[in-house]
């Protein structure tokens, strides 16, 4: 029994990390085509399309691998750039209202913070939905953001100017120039529908067995 909980837990990390390094290469290669082109609308598809397909492949997901790539390929802008313009509206109404206390939650980076869980939250939303269907929704929603809590924490850490940006920046030179923002949030997308996998595919196994 031991063994079991062992291999269930193993192969559920597996796919977060899985998960993340797909992101990865896709968050590298979306920063790629922002210095090339300067086009923040287009590389969110890019990374979407590009992460979504090597998850698909890594978790040898066969015939899902289309559908997989293409339901990352529309959640992942969406959940980007559709919950960072509801976050500006949301904080630009806040700050005409309380000008004071928006100018000192702006200082502290709880509005960058809250939007990338939100952006979590939304791409976990539409990736779940598109992929396992709603009943999916619930457990996407929650792990892709508590999942991007850390990441969210680690952009707020890098725009209030703190060492580790510098050391990231150092440590990836060799990509180039890599927007690390845009990175970090591309691999909690990542990482959250990974481990979000992981747990619902070990969830349905387990309702399957004691279904026989």
């Amino acid at each position: 029994m031991s063994g079991n909980n062992t291999s269930k837990a193993t192969n559920i990390i597996w796919s977060m990390l899985m998960g993340m390094v797909s992101f990865f290469i896709g968050g590298v290669l979306a920063c790629f085509f922002i210095v090339r082109f300067d086009n923040y609308f287009i590389a969110p598809i890019i990374a979407g399309g590009i992460g979504g397909l090597l998850l698909g492949v890594f978790l040898r997901m066969g015939k899902k691998i289309g559908r997989m790539a293409i339901s990352s390929t529309v959640a992942l802008p969406i959940g980007f750039l559709g919950s960072f313009m509801l976050v500006e509206v949301l904080v630009g109404g806040f700050g005409l209202l309380f000008p004071s206390v928006a100018a000192d939650l702006g200082n502290t980076g709880i509005a960058d913070v809250g939007a990338i869980i939100l952006m979590g939250i939304v791409f976990g939303i539409l990736f779940g939905a598109m992929f396992y269907g709603r009943k999916s929704i619930k457990l996407f929603s929650v792990i892709c953001g508590i999942v991007a809590v850390p990441f969210a924490l680690l952009v707020n850490a890098m725009n209030s100017g703190h060492w580790i940006k510098t050391w990231l920046e150092n440590l990836f030179v060799v990509f180039g120039k890599i927007d690390m923002n845009l990175l970090a949030v591309v691999m909690a997308f990542g990482s959250g529908i990974g481990l979000c996998i992981g747990l619902y595919n070990k969830s349905n196994k387990g309702h399957d067995e004691q279904s026989v």
